[in-house]
């Protein structure tokens, strides 16, 4: 059955009207017929018609026979949400033909995707073609990155306090020259330049490392063929070449755990949606960002909560530190968090893991970790402080729901770590785990 609380599942909702919409849906007077099975949930739902609702539990995919644009919609909130409140009114029996139809469907297209994976390609690639299309790309990609270079140069020079007040569209206008350049990784790394002018009092600083982490990148694009293998591919992956499938069966780490969601958050910059989830093993430790992306509106690949766990398989991607991965096999059901999560017991243990982390690879966003036994602490500004009296900074202004939620009491904080500041993703409390 299925593991999940209302806040879970209200997380995965597209938008807060959907939750709100899926939470009127809570009661059985709205269910004419309920079910699950080991595979599968499901139901009728009574509306202007009556709906179909599957939800598959091995991976919470989904499907619903209504008009609705939003994906998941209210309906497929709303079984998930009722099974999670009031699990003794979704009785186990044989699924119907209609549930049985889309479990088949969704496991023969699976097969299908698996074996195309593996065959090799209808017709010979002309590889003639293929290294032409590279070669432009590289050198487009070297030119964007040169201008950008230039660009640099110039701003460092006529100094960052002119910066102040430009407006977004100063830093979007680099950030489109590099997509044009087919650079899509660096011109998201230039247009996220924005939002540190006048965001703290040591913004100038902030700004000149970052430029200086850029340029760096912009050093080692030049001289890839001088670097590791592994940091090479680093570059590539962060400046915008994707790994195929073919590159990740080859050159990736695979490793096979029990994944808990430790934090998730979704940075929405209006034209793609970026969802990013810090997993950890149980029995590993082992940690990996998994990334999803969306656009116009449509759902991620599949569907990630915060809180939950599951065993499965874990592609770690190509690259010097190997942290980016993304699941390969899913095995069980996904259930909410039934221990504590994996974390380091101090602020210090975390700060070494990620200095270890940045001397493979100097150009992550964002570290993610689990401190245990970390209390929020109100002062001139939000802190987390471990056991030992060490503190980092949290980000954000308002972190009241959080500090009521622990009491002032120690919990397990996940987080992610930018180099100046703490995002608080989610809480571990009283065996219960919190959205922060």
């Amino acid at each position: 059955m299925i593991n999940l609380t209302i806040e879970q599942v209200a997380e995965m909702a597209p938008d807060p009207a959907s939750a709100a919409a899926g939470k009127k849906l809570v009661g059985v007077k709205h269910w004419p017929e309920l079910g699950r099975s080991p595979d599968a949930l499901w139901g009728k739902c009574q509306g202007s018609a009556v709906y179909q609702v599957k939800v598959e539990l091995s991976n919470l995919g989904y499907n619903c026979n209504c008009p609705s644009r939003k994906f998941p919609c209210k309906h497929v909130l709303g079984l998930l949400m009722l099974a999670a409140q009031s699990p003794e009114a979704v009785a186990e029996k044989s699924s119907p033909d209609w549930v049985d139809d889309w479990l088949a469907k969704r496991r023969a297209r699976e097969e299908k995707q698996d074996a195309a994976k593996k065959e090799p390609p209808a017709e010979p690639v002309d590889q003639k073609a293929k290294q032409k299309r590279a070669e432009q790309r590289g050198a487009n990609v070297s030119e964007g990155l040169s201008r950008l270079d230039l660009w640099i140069k110039d701003l460092v020079r006529t100094g960052l306090a002119a910066v102040e007040t430009q407006p977004a569209s100063f830093w979007e206008e680099q950030a489109k020259r590099l997509v044009d350049a087919q650079a899509p990784g660096l011109a998201s790394r230039v247009a996220r330049l924005a939002s540190i002018p006048r965001s703290s009092h040591d913004w100038v600083g902030r700004l000149l490392a970052e430029l200086g982490r850029i340029k760096w990148l912009i050093q080692a694009h030049h001289r890839l063929d001088a670097l590791d293998p592994s940091l090479a591919s680093d570059v590539r992956q962060i400046i915008g070449w994707n790994v195929s499938q073919a590159e990740l069966d080859q050159s990736g780490d695979f490793a096979n755990d029990t994944w808990v969601v430790a934090g998730q958050w979704i940075d929405d910059d209006d034209r793609i949606r970026t969802q990013r989830s810090w997993v950890a093993g149980r029995n590993t430790g082992r940690w990996g960002l998994v990334l999803q992306f969306s656009a116009a509106g449509q759902p991620f690949p599949e569907p990630i909560v915060a809180g939950t766990e599951q065993a499965g398989t874990l592609g770690f991607y190509p690259g010097a530190a190997r942290l980016r991965a993304r699941f390969i096999q899913r095995e069980g059901t996904v259930a909410s968090l039934a221990d504590r999560p994996p974390g380091f017991d101090t602020i210090e243990d975390f700060l070494a893991n990620v200095t270890e982390s940045v001397a493979k690879q100097p150009w992550f966003d964002g570290l993610g970790g689990v401190v245990r036994d970390a209390t929020i602490v109100r002062t001139e500004t939000w802190l987390a402080r471990d056991h030992t009296g060490h503190a980092l900074p949290l980000r954000g202004s308002n972190h009241w729901k959080a500090f009521a939620i622990c009491g002032g009491h120690p919990s397990d904080l996940a987080f992610e770590w930018d180099g100046n500041g703490l995002r608080l993703l989610g809480l571990f409390v009283d065996g219960q785990y919190w959205n922060a």
